[in-house]
């Protein structure tokens, strides 16, 4: 476990108790830390209220957009945002964590205000900004996080991060959920008030951020974009464990991506009705606030290596169950294994990752993993999609099974080997210095 050096700042490097360099991080006092606790969670509410989500394709359809049209802008959305992952992940540790964050709001506030004049063009700049919004909040928001931790006076910062992470998810579905059921009915009012309204909660965001804490690389650290992109990679690779942790992160969360967006026609298949499919996705803010809440003491029970085990079989056991095409054994495979295991795995990785991320380059890497999510929907979504016009959902469904099995078997091997062959480095170096 990562201690916390309770640091005493010199004035001549942070100005004030919201500003400080990567080098030596700062315990707040008790007061200012509740206060960046009270700014954060703020901040994810008004930045998740996702009055559109449910409305949005409805919107764009009843425009006289195709569905075709609608999955070109959809995959418009997926390329921005893997376009922009690593250089706004650089931006975010040279220039600073909260300015990225700050960016991707004000970029979002524009995106969503374009569905007020729905023109393709207008569209498929509005899906681009908004992949472009998300990659500026992607590394951040959860390096901020971090900063937090290190700086909350805490003994464990990996045990205060895991646990802020996981209320944070909470608080996250919960605002989703009740922005989602509120833009159902806002469009009811009129059809463009969610997209105003979600405008609007983007910009109320930005000041709840105000009051956070900064954090960059210093000036006198401060290297070239390349450089500092290299310097990511290369303790990335050093490291097997961060490289599978990336990769795992974004298999799996595509994998679960990918099958939730056709998961209403899958039941609608089984003979749901359209209220019983309804009631279906409402029912999984349950596992998932039940178990992200517990996944800290999930994750101290079970370590590391038995958390990502028996997650991610859960994830690709519910998958299994979803194959069967069996009515009842769909629901436990979604509700009960698919969702469980993104609900631990979500906050579980993220504290995997930033324990093992060097703190300099903590948002270029963490950029990587949104970046590897991203890459992987744009390949994975169409092809998902062309799969189920060919052949039926079970054997779609069955191929994501082993694609998933297959995957995460094929990066446990990796790490294994890589983490040999280090050891085997390391020790030939070692006995090379000796002679």
């Amino acid at each position: 476990m990562r201690k916390v050096p309770v640091a005493f700042m010199s004035a001549t490097r942070i100005a004030t108790p919201h500003t400080s360099t990567i080098s030596r991080p700062l315990a707040a006092p008790a007061a200012i830390r509740r206060r960046w606790t009270l700014a954060y969670t703020l901040y994810t509410i008004a930045n998740n209220a996702s009055f559109t989500q449910a409305v949005w394709v409805i919107y764009l359809y009843s425009r006289g957009f195709s569905p075709l049209a609608i999955g070109l802008f959809e995959t418009a959305f997926h390329v921005a945002k893997f376009l922009a992952e690593v250089p706004t992940g650089i931006f975010a540790d040279l220039a600073g964590r909260r300015k990225s964050l700050i960016i991707s709001c004000i970029v979002a506030v524009a995106a969503e205000l374009l569905f007020l004049w729905p023109t393709a063009p207008l569209m498929a700049a509005s899906f681009a900004l908004s992949g472009i919004a998300y990659a500026f909040k992607g590394g951040a928001a959860s390096a901020l996080l971090w900063t937090m931790a290190e700086r909350s006076g805490a003994v464990d910062t990996t045990r205060w991060y895991s646990r802020m992470f996981s209320r944070m998810f909470v608080v996250l579905l919960l605002a989703g959920t009740i922005g989602t059921a509120s833009g159902g009915f806002l469009a009811g009012i009129s059809p463009m008030l969610p997209f105003l309204m979600a405008a609007l909660a983007a910009a109320v965001s930005i000041a709840p951020l105000l009051l956070l804490p900064e954090q960059k690389v210093a000036a006198s650290a401060r290297t070239t974009p390349v450089a500092h992109l290299g310097a990511g990679l290369r303790a990335t690779w050093r490291d097997p464990l961060l490289l599978g942790l990336l990769l795992l992160s974004g298999l799996t969360a595509s994998a679960v991506t990918t099958v939730g967006y056709y998961t209403q026609l899958y039941f609608s298949s089984l003979g749901f009705s359209l209220a019983a499919v309804g009631l279906i996705f409402a029912v999984t803010v349950v596992p998932d606030a039940l178990f992200a809440a517990a996944a800290p003491r999930i994750m101290r029970r079970l370590g590391r290596g038995r958390v990502l085990a028996i997650f991610t079989a859960a994830e690709a056991l519910g998958l299994l169950l979803m194959s069967a095409r069996q009515p009842w054994l769909g629901l436990v495979g979604f509700v009960g294994l698919v969702h469980v295991g993104d609900a631990v795995l979500y906050p579980a990785i993220s504290t995997y990752l930033n324990e093992r991320s060097p703190e300099a380059q903590r948002a270029t890497v963490l950029s990587l993993e949104t970046g590897l999510f991203s890459a992987m929907m744009i390949v994975l979504f169409p092809l998902f999609g062309l799969g189920l016009t060919r052949v039926s959902f079970a054997t779609v469904y069955l191929g994501t099974f082993a694609a998933l099995a297959a995957g995460s078997l094929g990066i446990a091997a990796t790490v294994r080997a890589l983490g040999k062959r280090r050891v085997t480095t390391e020790g030939a170096d070692a006995h090379g210095g000796e002679r």
